[in-house]
């Protein structure tokens, strides 16, 4: 299942402006500036399979949306955070295939997330993600 519940090419979030770019012939990259001034950036393949997204600004996006099937596996590590204690910190998980990175407080949030196992061949993540 790709990151995020619509396809690149699929209805968007509530955006002010979007953008595609074909970044290299494996995967496209898709940036969206949110009407809260928030901008999410997707890469995806060729073929519209999203395997990282990206955040930065005032407002978190929402990660139900961004995230797809891969939500539960963020939630159980946020509350798994919560019961130790860690409310409010950074969240650095690698779980259920994710891997997400998500800091920042009121007014600048930044973070990241992908799937491993949809990462194209030939592509390293280190590349693509800000």
């Amino acid at each position: 299942a790709a990151l995020v519940a619509n396809s690149v090419s699929g209805p968007r979030m509530s955006a002010a402006a979007s953008t595609i770019r074909p970044s290299t012939n494996l995967y496209t990259s898709h940036e969206t500036a949110l009407e809260n001034g928030t901008t999410v950036w997707e890469y995806a393949t060729p073929a519209g399979l999203v395997f990282a997204v990206a955040w930065r600004g005032p407002v978190l996006p929402d990660l139900n949306a961004l995230l797809g099937t891969y939500f539960k596996a963020f939630k159980l590590a946020t509350e798994e955070a919560r019961a130790s204690g860690r409310r409010g910190s950074p969240i650095n998980m690698e779980r259920d295939g994710l891997v997400l990175r998500s800091g920042g407080r009121m007014r600048n949030f930044f973070g990241y997330a992908y799937a491993p196992a949809l990462v194209p061949a030939g592509v390293d993540i280190k590349d693509v993600l800000p």
